[in-house]
């Protein structure tokens, strides 16, 4: 099923571009058209995909990419 929301995690590791770099990277390995938008102050990514990938696919890939992953409350 596509995802009908943008996806929202808390990675508290990230601090900088190259972070987000890496993420970006992961996400797009599972779906190359999804955006990645993060904000460094809160730690926050959102991941928008219309694709018929289920979260914790995102999650695993970005936990691969050495990061732990927090479901955004």
């Amino acid at each position: 099923m596509a995802l009908s929301a943008p996806l929202q995690f808390d990675i508290p590791g990230i601090h900088c571009q190259g972070c987000i770099d890496s993420i970006t990277k992961a996400v797009q390995k599972i779906d190359p058209a999804a955006s990645v938008t993060a904000d460094l102050e809160t730690k926050r990514v959102i991941i928008g995909s219309k694709s018929e990938h289920e979260a914790h696919e995102f999650v695993a890939a970005i936990e691969d990419a050495g990061f732990d992953v927090n479901a955004a409350e």
